[in-house]
């Protein structure tokens, strides 16, 4: 006796516990959580049995008594009407079963539900489907439904009513008063609520480069039945529909279906598509609303009586720039040819042909090439085949955050204009000579030859024949084995009969560029001048020993 007592004791402070601990459940605002109570398995697997349960532990549902009893389907005989799993309102005492559903004064309120007596409680059960406050106080009694234990069946009550009562997140109950722990089996609850809808966003922006990038959807909360169709109006905005954007059928007024089924803040889309045209623009915006219409009612989808979003604005960024090709030619031959292309890949999407009518000629592409912000380009150029190597080529973009250009030109944010310049300058055409003479040798007092033991005298002479400049000329001899410099004999001038301006051997200092300069490293001798004026030549002599 003791021992059931405590027993006793600890359940109901299990019980009071969980009743203080479980808030209320919300369910999904406008639908039924586990309205079959099937997210249980009565006791675990096994033979057909029954639990009690704390509130917390069924999912969606609480209760007055802070406790749900369960039965599996053909537990003492008594099948379920749906599903495996059913309740009983009659937990060790009469209850009341509910969660919260958000009411909108003056809506449609549909309804379905089974209730069967349970054999050993009073001979006719009743259950009352209701709306009620959070407090419990009754708001409307929607339907009635009794059964006796003479008539051991499932009897299925279904109708439909205005709900008369406040608007706001009110308890969906049943309940009863017959006294005991037998009775009042229910199952399979279906509410019929309209779907609350709203917009998602009251502003966003995307790039016109994606078709809704960050567009705002539809957000749907509750059940459909059935596939509603929801309003939607183009309001305004500067962007041009059919040409910026499209909607279903091109329309200013067109619906959004909703398929059947159960939602919570989910999001469908508006069915408004941004068009990646190629044309320079400004941002543009896309101003759009819902409007009232059947199977559907405008609300917040995720809490009760909060401010609705039935108005929104997409702002389109622009993604458009161009590049405009431009072919600078510098000292060039007549009719010399060379074409310019910018391409997406291996796809060229902009080409310049171009042919030098005069020597400085300068030629832009009559259309800028269409380029999206943000990707990167290639720039090339093809010389004709007959001056692919009498061409010095640069490359630069005016306007282009971009600078290196060796792997391809990446389009700024902001650039919607930039101009690319390919420059050839026409390679000077260098002639370059080396004689040497005998000074005199070990033998011969005249006529000297060139045997063991010889001085000997070089000359490299180089000559810019062409109509370019030079600059920064250099020639370079490697002298043969066999052969010994003899130092500090490097001498220049303008030809190899007038060098007689004494340069030193190493590449420093003042004599580098008087205008001409001389070094010598390891058997390389290498001469060298800033400039070399057309038609102009410089020469370095120097002295050797031949071994």
């Amino acid at each position: 006796m003791r021992q059931a007592l405590q027993y006793r004791l600890v359940r109901a402070l299990l019980l009071a516990l969980a009743m203080v601990a479980a808030a209320p459940a919300q369910a999904q605002l406008r639908a039924l959580q586990n309205p079959s109570f099937e997210a249980n398995d009565p006791a675990g697997p096994g033979a057909p049995n029954f639990e009690i349960l704390p509130i917390a532990s069924v999912q969606g549902w609480s209760s007055t008594t802070g406790e749900i009893e369960l039965w599996d389907s053909n537990f003492n005989g008594v099948p379920s009407y749906q599903g495996n799993v059913f309740a009983e309102m009659n937990a060790n005492t009469n209850g009341t079963l509910f969660q919260n559903i958000c009411l909108i004064n003056g809506e449609p309120f549909g309804w379905t539900f089974a209730h069967r007596a349970r054999a050993g409680g009073p001979a006719t059960q009743t259950a009352r489907f209701q709306v009620a406050s959070s407090t419990g106080t009754v708001i409307q009694t929607l339907a009635t439904q009794s059964s006796t234990t003479a008539n051991q069946v499932w009897n299925v009550n279904t109708g439909s009513a205005t709900y008369n009562g406040a608007s706001g997140l009110q308890r969906v109950q049943f309940t009863t008063n017959d006294t005991g722990s037998f009775g009042n089996f229910l199952d399979a609850i279906q509410l019929t609520l309209r779907p609350f809808v709203q917009i998602s966003a009251a502003s966003s922006t995307g790039a016109e480069s994606v078709p809704n990038a960050s567009m705002a959807t539809l957000l749907v909360t509750g059940t459909a039945p059935n596939a509603i169709n929801v309003i939607v109006t183009i309001t305004g905005g500067t962007a041009t529909r059919g040409s910026d954007y499209t909607t279903p059928g091109n329309a200013a007024t067109f619906t959004v279906t909703i398929p059947a089924g159960t939602y919570y803040n989910s999001p469908i889309a508006l069915g408004i598509n941004v068009v990646d045209d190629t044309a320079v623009e400004t941002a543009e915006t896309i101003a759009f609303s819902i409007s009232a219409g059947t199977g559907y009612t405008i609300a917040n989808t995720t809490t009760c009586g909060a401010s609705v979003q039935s108005t929104g604005t997409y702002t389109i960024t622009d993604n458009d720039g161009r590049v405009t090709l431009r072919k600078q030619w510098a000292y060039a031959t007549v009719n010399d040819t060379a074409t310019v292309t910018v391409s997406r890949g291996a796809t060229a999407i902009g080409t310049l042909s171009a042919t030098a009518t005069t020597e400085s000629t300068l030629i832009t592409s009559a259309t800028p090439t269409p380029v999206v912000l943000g990707e990167t380009v290639t720039l090339g150029e093809t010389l004709g085949s007959a001056n692919v190597s009498r061409y010095f080529g640069t490359v630069a973009c005016t306007g282009a955050a971009d600078t290196n250009l060796a792997d391809g030109l990446t389009i700024g944010a902001a650039e919607t204009a930039i101009t690319c310049t390919y420059t050839n300058t026409r390679v000077p055409a260098l002639v370059v000579a080396k004689t040497s003479t005998v000074l005199s040798d070990p033998v011969n007092a005249s006529n000297p030859k060139a045997i063991p033991g010889a001085a000997l005298r070089y000359c490299i002479l180089v000559t810019n024949p062409g109509t370019l400049a030079g600059s920064n000329v250099a020639a370079t001899d490697l002298l043969p084995a066999g052969i010994t410099y003899t130092a500090g004999s490097a001498r220049s001038g303008g030809t190899c009969a007038t060098a007689t301006t004494v340069e030193d051997d190493d590449a420093a200092g003042a004599d580098e560029s008087d205008p001409y300069g001389v070094s010598f490293l390891t058997g390389t001798l290498t001469a060298s001048a800033t400039t070399l004026a057309p038609g102009a030549s410089f020469a370095i002599t120097f002295d050797a020993v031949l071994n």
